[in-house]
């Protein structure tokens, strides 16, 4: 009597290989952690991105940086801990309670955001009339702060204390006025309807604060030049500085910094302040990789690139003071 051998076990073998390495694939790429991983970006030439109707750049180049975001994931996190020139973030500074989708369009309407913001702030610096109306909204309210008895996600704020604010950062500098646990009177409006509600600060993060997240949206009533953007694959709204140091310098054939290649990164308020952002050091490194001698960066962020060697590097507060900067800027310093 012949014997045959089962040609069964090899192909179950095979086919449980694969389901496992299916698992551990969908496990790398698919299983959520609470980051975010930053990745080296790019330096982009604004001159074939901003376009100013009836004006062209003056001599000289400004790069926008960068970073390429992903989303916290076993491989990415790995690849953030192990490869040079990553970054793993926290994904609640970033991102807050947004899943990945409304993350992305947060990013879509940021970067909308910061071309409206860029068009105001640098037309007005070139002396033409601009009319803008700033709404603030508030995002995100904080659990175990005094604000989560006094406000909901979606207000807006009229005033705080008959002020109305003139930017994301208003709500910081009104709570940091006062001593810890002053009260506040907010004008706000929700669903619709005007009301009147009070709230005090509570210490957090070694300041006074209400407990809120907001974001503010500038509706441009009169622009007298529409600029265009041709911006491809980039969202987020830290290119505001940038943006508005092209528009200004093309509408007025001004040189910035002698004509060299200045590179940046930057969110900008319509009251012209510069915001922190993410990423700073993998966008200096986008930049150096271009080779711009120049990098502006938030004040804020400077102690994360101080240091770094190749750039100029230039911590600035307002868009103003970015101007008067690169102005006295005559020499670039050999790093």
């Amino acid at each position: 009597m012949t014997e045959h051998k089962a040609e069964h076990p090899p192909r179950i073998r095979l086919l449980w290989a694969a389901l496992v390495g299916v698992g551990i694939s969908l496990a790398l790429f698919y299983i959520p952690l609470p980051f975010l991983v930053f990745g080296p970006g790019d330096a982009i030439d604004l001159n074939g991105v901003v376009h100013v109707p009836g004006h062209s750049p003056p001599p000289g180049t400004l790069y926008l940086t960068d970073v390429k975001v992903m989303p916290g994931r076993p491989a990415f996190y790995v690849a953030g801990k192990l490869l040079p020139g990553f970054e793993v973030v926290p994904r609640v500074e970033y991102a807050g309670d947004a899943n990945d989708v409304q993350f992305d369009r947060e990013l879509e309407d940021a970067m909308t955001q910061s071309q409206q913001v860029a068009q105001v702030v640098a037309e007005r610096a070139a002396g033409l009339p601009v009319k803008t109306l700033t709404t603030v909204t508030i995002a995100e309210v904080r659990k175990g702060m005094p604000a989560a008895n006094c406000f909901q996600a979606r207000d807006t704020i009229v005033t705080v204390d008959a002020k109305p604010p003139d930017g994301p950062d208003a709500i910081a500098r009104a709570a940091a006025s006062k001593p810890v646990g002053s009260q506040f009177t907010f004008e706000i409006e929700r669903a619709g309807e005007r009301l009147t509600v009070t709230c005090r600060t509570a210490f957090a993060r070694g300041k006074p604060l209400f407990g809120i997240v907001v974001s503010s949206h500038t509706h441009i009533v009169s622009l007298p030049v529409h600029v265009t953007y041709d911006v491809k694959d980039i969202n987020g709204s830290s290119a505001g500085l940038m943006f508005a140091l092209q528009i200004y310098r093309t509408l007025r054939g001004h040189a910035l910094a002698g004509g060299k290649k200045i590179a940046g990164t930057g969110v900008l308020a319509a009251d012209g302040s510069v915001l922190p952002v993410g990423g700073a050091i993998e966008k200096l490194r986008a930049a150096i990789g271009q080779g711009a001698t120049v990098f502006l960066v938030p004040k804020a962020d400077f102690p994360a690139v101080s240091g770094t060697r190749g750039a100029t590097i230039l911590p600035v507060r307002s868009f103003d003071d970015a101007l008067r900067q690169l102005d006295g800027l005559n020499v670039v310093r050999a790093l």
